[in-house]
């Protein structure tokens, strides 16, 4: 019986620690996050420009803090300015059927976001790509549930410098990754996914598209940064990730966020 007591005695202490403690952490002041995108399609030739504002939060607030009240615009290299609407959710965007890659001295492109005064901008160039040229697929067993093996192939054009960003899409899963040519220039390549519980009949899109240099470094950065179990308690800590754009008014104010112009070829694949 004393047992018992000293039993019930301990479960009641333990359950009177559960009570949720909040840490008081050092939060920074919010800076707007910029992630915008000018694509254009090369198979047909038309471009789209996605731009949506969102402000930093801290670390205990769930919900996205959207920003539906900037300006923004896009200037050519001949000085013709585009204003992209807002449709909601702190998105905005257009369609940009003029843009060519005959001369590329016109294919440089600025866009500018005004957010209460702050005025942030950035210039790229359109960055090409080439299409894929076929997609296998395979499944990896003897790891408990089999997985699928989703590979895209194309063919890098010869002279060091090619940058790639791949995405792949279903209605259950969503993928990125990126390749650079140090050991694959001018030969036939691949991207590679592997997709978990994939289902007979899906249709996947998948689609390759052209950045530059410092485009890739910004996004392996984020890619390493967002795997999940690397390095364990003693890892390095995440480090601010910055992008190309910048705050004119205020450089400390800085944003985070990335602005790109690609070319983009896709391919749909149905998973066997």
């Amino acid at each position: 019986m004393k047992n018992f007591f000293t039993y019930t005695a301990v479960l009641i202490l333990l359950s009177s620690c559960s009570d949720v403690i909040e840490l008081d952490l050092n939060n920074t002041d919010s800076k707007l996050v910029i992630d915008a995108v000018m694509e254009r399609n090369g198979e047909l030739g038309v471009t789209f420009t996605r731009i949506q504002l969102t402000r930093s939060a801290g670390f205990y607030d769930e919900e996205l803090v959207f920003v539906n009240d900037a300006t923004i615009t896009i200037t050519d290299a001949n000085g013709n300015l585009t204003p992209i609407p807002f449709r909601a959710d702190g998105v905005y965007d257009s369609n940009f059927p003029f843009i060519t890659i005959n001369d590329p001295t016109e294919n440089s492109y600025t866009l500018t976001v005004n957010d209460n005064g702050d005025l942030y901008t950035a210039t790229e160039n359109l960055e090409l790509t080439v299409p894929f040229t076929e997609v296998e697929q395979q499944t990896i067993s003897g790891f408990g549930d089999d997985i699928t093996e989703i590979t895209a192939f194309f063919t890098d054009p010869e002279g060091f410098g090619n940058y790639y960003l791949f995405e792949y899409t279903d209605i259950d899963n969503e993928e990125v990754d990126t390749r650079d040519d140090e050991f694959s220039d001018g030969n036939r390549t691949q991207t590679t996914f592997f997709i978990e519980e994939a289902v007979p009949g899906t249709v996947a899109t998948i689609r390759i598209k052209g950045i530059d240099q410092r485009c890739f470094s910004f996004y392996e950065t984020l890619l390493q940064q967002a795997g999940e179990g690397d390095g364990g308690p003693f890892a390095t800590q995440p480090a601010v990730v910055r992008g190309n754009i910048i705050n004119t008014t205020d450089s400390a104010r800085f944003p985070f966020g990335y602005f790109r112009i690609s070319e983009v070829f896709e391919v749909d694949y149905t998973i066997e």
